[in-house]
């Protein structure tokens, strides 16, 4: 049964809430040339759409998850909805670089409330059917970066780089409705005093100082990491070593985000026949440190058949997609009062790791090889596996164990 009286909203509503951040940022993706030409800015302003948005989307929700603690998700998603929206036709009237860039960190400030969707699941779902919904969240989350190009690049042919961000005001507009009409929340957690900075500090001091939480958003962040090396190093390796297109690099991207999404998939398949997390994410974690093993070694011996590194890749990245979701539930079964500073530090910690491994893979690519890459993977993949296996022995809630 579920966690309250108050009926639950559609796992689609949350899955579109997740991704949308996603779509904030790949959407914008195939309009950062045009973009440039029509401000008169470099290339390399043009880029800064991304990374204005993507900190900012970062960063806001260490407020937002305490502050949802204590007055509930739907205030903030709806205000989260509206910034994003008015941010996003900001963007789309901006006569200039500069004005672009401010309605960005702005749009990525509304945006990062949409990470709040798991912690709802947490709130409305028992532990019967969370790890289900929250695999659910994170099928939506993987196919976005697949979807959310084409569409952007459709509609820059279609009508120039302004519509793209019109079209997510548009999205915006759409989940703002969704989230009014079809987003009900049952209990609120009640604590005087939540909203002082002390007291929101005195929150996350409880959930890193927790051992099995901190262990579990530890294993979360490397996980993440190691997706982050694998984006930034496949592309380095795939157009600059090996010479293929963007295009073609494009087609093995959307392979291994189908591949996390059918991992997100079979972790729904396998919860609802009362498989624990223990097995789904020890075995998954497992397979990335194995994969990156042996990406290491095939490199080191200078032996990198496409065929094969494209195979290796598609198969760590369905182990992470099938992990993820065992590894959320299990850090918000810790301290589910605080469901919402417990997805906040997670969302932080994941951001800042991908950017770092994703930065290494770059900076230390050799021009030919992966290398830097695969050990970038094989460091964050091990880590990971050490946490998660950490925080199971110390966990105080038995269902991320076997019974």
């Amino acid at each position: 049964m579920h966690k309250s009286v108050a009926p639950a909203p559609s796992i689609l509503l949350l899955g579109f809430m997740a991704s949308l951040p996603g779509f904030g940022v790949d959407m914008a993706l195939p309009a950062l040339a045009d973009t440039a030409a029509s401000l008169g800015a470099s290339a390399h302003g043009a880029s800064l759409a991304i990374s204005s948005y993507m900190a900012s989307f970062g960063i806001a929700p260490l407020v937002y998850g305490p502050i949802s603690d204590r007055y509930g998700r739907k205030p903030i998603i709806l205000i989260g909805c509206v910034v994003f929206i008015l941010a996003s036709i900001g963007c789309a009237l901006a006569p200039s670089l500069p004005i672009l860039l401010g309605c960005r960190v702005i749009a990525g400030l509304g945006a990062a409330a949409m990470a709040l969707a798991m912690a709802m699941a947490r709130d409305v779902y028992d532990d019967s059917v969370f790890r289900q919904k929250l695999s659910t969240i994170v099928v939506a989350i993987y196919v976005s970066p697949i979807a959310a190009p084409i569409a952007g690049a459709a509609v820059l042919a279609l009508a120039g780089w302004r519509t793209i961000y019109v079209g997510l005001a548009t999205l915006g507009m759409l989940l703002l409705v969704g989230v009014w009409l079809g987003l009900h929340e049952g209990s609120k957690s009640r604590q005087p005093g939540r909203l002082r900075i002390l007291a929101m500090i005195k929150d996350y001091g409880r959930v890193l100082s927790h051992p099995a939480c901190r262990s579990y958003l530890l294993a979360s962040a490397t996980s993440f990491g190691a997706v982050g090396a694998y984006a930034t190093g496949s592309a380095l390796f795939f157009i600059k070593a090996a010479g293929m297109s963007p295009n073609q690099f494009s087609l093995i991207f959307g392979l291994t985000s189908l591949a996390s999404a059918a991992g997100a998939v079979l972790d729904s398949r396998l919860a609802a026949q009362g498989i624990a997390s223990l097995y789904t994410v020890a075995g998954g974690l497992a397979i990335v440190v194995l994969g990156s093993t042996i990406l290491t070694a095939m490199t080191l011996a200078g032996w990198t058949p496409i065929a094969v590194t494209v195979s290796l890749f598609v198969a760590m990245t369905f182990s992470v997609g099938g992990a993820g979701p065992g590894i959320m539930q299990g850090s918000m079964q810790q301290l589910p009062e605080l469901s919402g500073t417990i997805s906040a530090a997670g969302n932080c910690l994941a951001m800042v790791m991908g950017s770092l491994s994703s930065g290494l893979a770059a900076i230390f690519f050799d021009g030919r090889t992966l290398l830097s890459t695969t050990v970038a993977m094989l460091l964050c993949s091990t880590l990971a596996l050490l946490s998660f296996l950490a925080a199971a022995r110390g966990t105080t809630k038995p269902c991320s164990v076997p019974s």
